[in-house]
C-alpha cells in the first residue's frame, strides 16, 4: 500500500462508513498557544474543545496531522536514526468524538479497521489498557475475541493520558504488533518493554477527566475520545516491511542522498547518517512552509540544532558542502500532493535552508578546531568531561548546538558538563532580557487560577465590540489575584487581546461608581475585564455599565487597517513568498514581523509605504463578512498569524488590495487612516524582518516634527527649504578642506618638533633609548612623528606613547644598524602592552601596543629601557 493510499483509506473509512467529517491538518508551528514549541499530537487543535472553551466543528471528526516532537516530555530527537521508527517529523492518523461515541464504538471500528479492512493478522495483535479500567478490558474480550493474555493492563505511565500536569486526561487503550518472526514465539512481556518487534500502531484515548492543580481528577461535562495512529508505523507494517524507512515516503529522498554521497544506504547502524538527514529534512521543511524560521531562541533554536545535526551526518558520509537544500524538490515530490503547502513555499524552503547551511558551514571547521583543542587539553588533565563554560563558548561564538558538541564528545569517548552549560545559558538569557528589547506581549499568562471546565457554560461573554462601544452588561464572575480584580460579563464591547490587536481600556460602572479596566483579555470564550486594584466583590451590582475608551480604539483600529494594507504592499513589492511571522497592533503603532530573507532597500521602504498611501487616498470602504473557513480559503483569504479560526470565520475586504480573516477591529474606509509611516526596518531573527509604523495622530505628529527641523535647518543655512541637501553638501565639501589643510599643518608642526624628543636619551648597554609622551590624536600621527624622529637618528631606539579614545597607545622604532644587532621592536612592545594591560606586537623596526588609559605613561616608558636590553 502506498502513502497516499493508506492516507485516504483511513479517513474514508470514518468519513463514508462512520459520518465523520474530515478537517485539515492544523499547522506543525501552534496559532494561539505558548504552551508548544510545535504541534505534537492530532489533538493539539482541539484543545479548546476538551476545555470547553469552543465547540467542535462536528461531533466526529477526522484527520491526519502533521507532529514534531523534539522537545519537552514528548522528545524522540535522541532515538532518531538509531532506530527504525522514532521521527522528529510524523503524521497522526486520528478519529476523535466530541461528546458522541466512546469506548465501544472506538475499539471497535479500530479493530474493524486494523483486521478486515487492512487484513493485519488478529494472532500477531495485542491490546493494553489501563489497569482499572475493567470497561474497556470487557470491551476488547467481546469485540476483538483476543486471549486474556493478549489483553494486558498497564499503569499510568503507559495507559493513562494527561495533557499536562493540569487539564483533560483519562485511561487510554493500545493496540500492538508483534512484526518479528512467529517461529520464535510470541512473548507478552516485551510489550512496552522497548522491545522494536511490538510496536505501537494505535492509541485510543478515552479523555473523561480534568485534573486540577492539587492533582485531583473531576469528571468532564463530555465524554471524549482521542486517537491516534502512527501513519509511518502502520504504512511500514501493512506493507510488510521492518523499517519505517523503507516505504515511499522516505525510500525516494534515501535514494537522492545516496546519489549525492556514493554510499549506499544501509539498514544497519551504517545507514544512520542516511535516515538522520531523510527524518530532518521533513521536520525542516514543515516547520519552514509553516512559518518557522532558524534562529538563536525557542522554536527557530530547534530549527537550527536539527539543521546543523542533519549536516553534521552527512559529513560522516562525504557531504561536505551544502546539500540539505538540494533535497528539498524530492521531498515535494513525494508528500507536495498531500501537504500542498510545501509546494507553495518550496523556493523560501530551499532559500531558508541553503543560507542556514552556508552560514554553518563558515563556522563550523574553525568550531571543530576549537572543540579538538578542549579534548586535547581535557586528555592531558586526564578528563574525561568537557567544561561547561567551553561548551556554551562553543555555542556562543560558533553556533554548536550543545547536542552537536555532544555527539562529538561521545565519538570520542566524552562527556559534557550539562549543568554548567545551563548555567551560562541562563545567564545569557537574563542579559538579553535586561538588554530591553521588544518582547512578544502576546499569550501572556494571567496572574490567576484559570477556570476549570464546568457543566454549564453560563460564563461565556458575548463580544458586541463591533456595533457600539459601551452596553449594560451581566457581572458572570469576579476574582482577586496579585492585586488585581478580573471580572467576566456575559456581553462586553471590550476588545480582548488577539491576534496581535491589545486588549481595550475603559471603565466600568457598577451604581455609579467607576473603575478603571486597564486590560482586557481572553480565555477560551470569556473575556477578562482586568482592573488594576482590588475591588469590593462582596458589595458588586449584578450588572453594569461597560464603556470602552473611544479615542484609543479608533487609534488601534487605524493600525490594525494600516497592518492590512502593509501586508498586501510588501507582497506586492517584495513578493508572495511574504509572510506575516508575528506582530502588534496598538493605538500609538504597530508592528509587522514578516518571513524575507534579506534586509528591504531604502527604494523598496519608499514604494511599500507609497502604496499603503495610495489605498488610503482612495478612502475604499472596508467589506466584513462571515464565512465558512473553507469557503473563505478557497476565495483567496490570507489567514493571519496568531489566530485560530473555528468553522465560521470573519472575513476583512479591502477593495483588490487585501483580502484577509481577522476577528480584531478595523475603520470604516481607508481613508480614516489618514496617512501611514514607516519608522523603522529591522532584522529581529535569521530570515524575519520587522517593520514599524505609525498612522493617524501619531504620523500628524511624526510629520509635524519633521517640519520644525527642515524649518529649523533652512533658518539656520540661510536657504530654501528645496535647496537644503545642496546647502549641506557644500558645508561638508568646505569641513574636508578644512579637516585636510589642519592635517597638513600638525604633520608640519609635529615634524619641526620631533628634535625636541631626540634629545637627553636614556642607555641601555650603549643603546641611546628616547620616550616621550606625546599630544597626537591617532597612531596614525604617532607613526608619522616616529618615521620622522627614525629618519633623524644615526642609531637609536624611539618609544613615543599617547592616550587617545580611552585606550593608552605605544609606538617603538629602531634603527637599522640595531636591527642588524637583534633589536626587536616587536619584543619590546609585548612586554609594555602586559604592562598596560593589553597586548603587542609588530615587526623588528617597528612595532606598537596598546592598553588601558589610566596608566602611568610616563613610568612605563621608563620601566620599558630594561626591556631594549632583552629585546636581543
Amino acid at each position: 500500500m502506498k502513502s497516499q493510499e493508506l492516507r485516504r483509506s483511513f479517513i474514508d473509512f470514518f468519513v463514508k462508513q462512520h459520518q465523520h467529517t474530515e478537517v485539515p491538518s492544523s499547522p506543525v508551528v501552534p496559532l494561539n498557544d505558548p504552551s508548544l514549541l510545535f504541534t505534537n499530537a492530532g489533538m493539539n487543535q482541539f484543545k479548546p474543545v476538551f476545555l470547553d472553551q469552543a465547540e467542535p466543528v462536528s461531533p466526529r471528526v477526522v484527520n491526519s496531522q502533521k507532529c514534531i516532537r523534539v522537545s519537552g516530555k514528548h522528545n524522540d530527537l535522541e532515538e532518531v536514526g538509531k532506530d527504525d521508527y522514532h521521527h522528529t517529523f510524523f503524521e497522526m492518523l486520528g478519529n476523535w468524538s466530541f461528546g458522541d461515541y466512546y469506548k465501544g464504538e472506538a475499539i471497535e471500528w479500530a479493530w474493524d479497521l486494523l483486521t478486515r479492512e487492512w487484513g493485519l493478522s488478529k494472532d500477531r495483535l495485542f491490546a493494553t489498557v489501563y489497569h482499572e479500567d475493567d470497561e474497556s478490558y470487557k470491551l476488547w474480550k467481546k469485540i476483538s475475541g483476543l486471549p486474556s493474555s493478549r489483553i494486558l493492563r498497564f499503569g499510568e505511565k503507559d495507559n493513562f493520558w494527561e495533557m499536562g500536569n493540569t487539564g483533560p486526561c483519562g485511561p487510554s487503550s493500545e493496540i500492538h504488533y508483534y512484526r518479528g518472526s512467529m517461529n520464535e514465539g510470541i512473548d507478552a512481556g516485551l510489550v512496552n518493554a522497548g522491545d522494536s518487534r511490538y510496536i505501537e500502531l494505535w492509541n485510543l484515548v478515552f479523555m473523561q477527566y480534568f485534573r486540577d492543580e492539587e492533582g485531583i481528577l473531576h469528571p468532564l461535562s463530555k465524554k471524549h475520545v482521542d486517537t491516534g495512529a502512527g501513519f509511518e508505523r502502520l504504512l511500514c507494517t501493512l506493507n510488510g516491511l521492518q523499517s519505517n524507512y523503507e516505504t515511499d515516503i522516505f525510500q525516494e529522498v534515501i535514494r537522492d542522498i545516496e546519489s549525492r554521497s556514493g554510499k549506499s544506504y544501509d539498514g544497519g547502524p551504517a545507514g544512520m547518517p542516511h535516515r538522520v538527514i531523510a527524518d530532518h529534512l521533513r521536520m525542516l521543511s514543515f516547520s519552514i512552509a509553516d512559518g518557522a524560521l532558524p534562529s538563536n531562541d525557542g522554536r527557530g533554536y530547534v530549527l537550527r540544532r536539527i539543521l546543523r545535526r542533519a549536516a553534521r551526518y552527512g559529513k560522516k558520509i562525504g557531504l561536505n558542502g551544502p546539500f540539505i537544500h538540494a533535497l528539498v524538490p524530492q521531498l515535494i515530490r513525494t508528500m507536495g500532493d498531500a501537504y500542498p503547502e510545501l509546494v507553495k513555499h518550496g523556493e523560501q524552503i530551499t532559500a531558508v535552508i541553503r543560507n542556514e547551511e552556508e552560514s554553518f558551514l563558515q563556522t563550523l571547521d574553525r568550531g571543530l578546531a576549537i572543540f579538538e583543542d578542549l579534548v586535547l587539553k581535557a586528555n592531558k588533565k586526564g578528563l574525561k568531561t568537557l567544561p561547561g563554560k567551553d561548551v556554551f563558548k562553543l555555542y556562543d561564538t560558533f553556533g554548536f548546538p550543545v547536542d552537536l558538541t555532544r555527539l562529538l564528545a561521545e565519538e570520542k569517548g566524552f562527556f559534557i558538563d550539562e549543568e554548567a552549560f545551563n548555567q551560562h545559558m541562563a545567564k545569557q538569557k537574563a542579559r538579553a532580557r535586561a538588554s530591553g528589547q521588544f518582547k512578544d506581549v502576546s499569550n501572556k499568562p494571567l496572574e490567576w487560577k484559570s477556570f476549570a471546565p464546568k457543566r454549564d457554560q453560563s460564563d461565556k461573554t458575548e463580544f458586541v465590540g463591533y456595533e457600539r462601544l459601551s452596553c449594560q452588561a451581566k457581572l458572570l464572575k469576579a476574582a482577586h489575584a496579585k492585586g488585581q480584580t478580573y471580572l467576566i460579563f456575559d456581553k462586553t464591547p471590550f476588545y480582548a487581546e488577539s491576534g496581535g490587536q491589545i486588549g481595550d481600556t475603559g471603565i466600568v460602572v457598577f451604581d455609579k461608581k467607576e473603575y478603571p479596566i486597564t486590560d482586557t483579555r481572553k480565555e477560551g470564550s470569556r473575556f477578562i475585564h482586568i482592573v488594576d486594584k482590588k475591588i469590593p466583590l462582596n458589595h458588586l451590582s449584578e450588572t453594569a455599565t461597560l464603556q470602552v475608551v473611544e479615542a484609543r480604539r479608533l487609534d488601534t483600529a487605524r493600525n490594525h487597517t494600516g497592518t492590512h494594507l502593509l501586508h498586501a504592499a510588501l507582497r506586492n513589492v517584495l513578493g508572495s513568498h511574504v509572510r506575516q511571522a508575528g506582530s502588534y497592533v496598538g493605538p500609538d503603532n504597530l508592528r509587522f514581523d514578516f518571513n524575507h530573507p534579506r534586509k528591504v532597500s531604502p527604494d523598496e521602504l519608499k514604494k511599500i509605504q507609497s502604496l499603503v498611501n495610495e489605498a488610503i487616498l482612495h478612502n475604499t470602504p472596508l467589506t466584513v463578512k462571515y464565512m465558512s473557513y473553507q469557503d473563505a480559503v478557497d476565495k483567496g483569504a490570507m489567514a493571519l498569524f496568531g489566530e485560530k479560526y473555528g468553522q465560521e470565520v470573519r472575513t476583512i475586504k479591502i477593495g483588490d488590495v487585501s483580502f484577509e480573516l481577522c476577528g480584531g477591529t478595523h475603520v470604516q474606509a481607508t481613508g480614516d487612516i489618514g496617512y501611514f509611516i514607516i519608522l523603522n526596518e529591522s532584522s529581529i531573527a535569521s530570515g524575519v524582518r520587522r517593520i514599524e509604523a505609525v498612522t493617524g495622530h501619531k504620523a500628524r505628529e511624526y510629520l509635524s516634527r519633521w517640519q520644525d527641523i527642515v524649518e529649523n535647518l533652512s533658518i539656520r543655512l540661510k536657504t530654501e527649504d528645496t535647496s537644503i541637501l545642496s546647502k549641506i553638501d557644500d558645508l561638508m565639501e568646505q569641513l574636508k578642506i578644512l579637516e585636510k589643510e589642519r592635517d597638513e599643518l600638525k604633520a608640519r608642526l609635529l615634524t619641526d618638533s620631533v628634535e625636541d624628543y631626540l634629545k637627553n636619551p636614556e642607555y641601555a648597554e650603549e643603546i641611546p633609548v628616547y620616550t616621550a609622551v606625546v599630544d597626537v590624536d591617532s597612531m596614525n600621527s604617532l607613526k608619522h612623528l616616529g618615521d620622522r624622529a627614525r629618519e633623524k637618528l644615526k642609531t637609536g631606539v624611539v618609544l613615543f606613547a599617547t592616550q587617545n579614545n580611552q585606550t593608552s597607545q605605544v609606538l617603538c622604532m629602531v634603527t637599522d644598524d640595531l636591527v642588524q644587532k637583534g633589536v626587536h621592536a616587536g619584543n619590546i612592545v609585548k612586554k609594555i602592552g602586559q604592562e598596560l594591560g593589553g597586548g603587542g606586537g609588530g615587526r623588528p623596526h617597528m612595532a606598537t601596543a596598546g592598553g588601558k588609559s589610566s596608566t602611568d605613561l610616563a613610568a612605563v616608558l621608563k620601566q620599558a629601557v630594561m626591556y631594549v636590553k632583552r629585546s636581543r
